[in-house]
């Protein structure tokens, strides 16, 4: 199956930084931990890339058709075709009163000034030096990827952008159901109070018109399983 515009496709991919090699990502546990990167709780496995909506960098989407299943492609994204070059004017000073009194920020600190994040970069005598560029900007990245497979199927596609807006959630629990223009989920039921999970449900059914033609309809079934208290007789 050709690799196009419009094509569903998962892939791991470890992502360092060419001048110091240091790593910045990976969707592949092992080599997390091997990396020194690995954070408990994190979901680990292939991430899901629709070819041409700019999911990824330029310099990554550009190698996406040329992929074969298993087969590593390193390629190397210059800050041109990556986040950008470092901004000068982004790096800022901050007056040491405009943060909270019992929360004095730090070097390497990440924080919030007008609705902007940034990178404590120095702390002086009633100032601090936040950098409001992107942490990777400037820096060349190496990519490795490697094609894990390329979805066909509705269904398989529909549990991608599923797992997508559900991060960690079991597809093998999670019932589909797919008609002419309408599409039926079964979350499993231990997700069902998770944090955001309206949103979830809100961008997942984006999705699928965005994604999936010929949709009209998303719904989300919940069942609940009654039963009957001890010692109650049927009425």
């Amino acid at each position: 199956m050709p690799i196009e515009k419009g094509s569903f496709i998962l892939v791991d991919y470890t992502v360092t930084v060419k001048e110091t090699g240091e790593p910045v990502e990976t969707t592949m546990e092992e080599e997390a931990k091997q990396l020194g990167i690995y954070r408990a709780g994190e979901v680990y496995e292939p991430r899901l890339i629709i070819v041409g909506e700019g999911w990824v960098l330029k310099g990554v989407e550009e190698v996406l058709p040329n992929l074969k299943q298993d087969e590593p492609v390193v390629v190397e994204v210059p800050p041109d075709r990556g986040v950008g070059s470092r901004d000068p004017s982004k790096v800022r000073l901050i007056p040491l009163r405009r943060f909270p009194k019992d929360s004095r920020p730090k070097v390497g600190d990440r924080v919030e000034v007008d609705g902007r994040i940034g990178i404590v970069r120095a702390v002086g005598a009633g100032r601090v030096q936040v950098d409001f560029n992107h942490p990777l900007a400037g820096k060349t990245l190496v990519y490795k990827i490697i094609l894990r497979k390329a979805l066909e199927t509705v269904e398989e596609k529909i549990a991608a952008l599923l797992k997508r807006r559900f991060p960690g959630i079991d597809v093998g629990k999670t019932i589909i159901r797919v008609t002419e223009r309408r599409v039926e989920v079964e979350l499993p039921s231990d997700i069902r109070l998770t944090e955001g999970i309206q949103l979830a449900k809100r961008g997942f059914t984006m999705d699928v018109a965005r994604y999936i033609g010929n949709i009209d309809e998303v719904v989300f079934i919940e069942r609940y399983r009654t039963e009957s208290r001890e010692g109650e007789s049927a009425s």
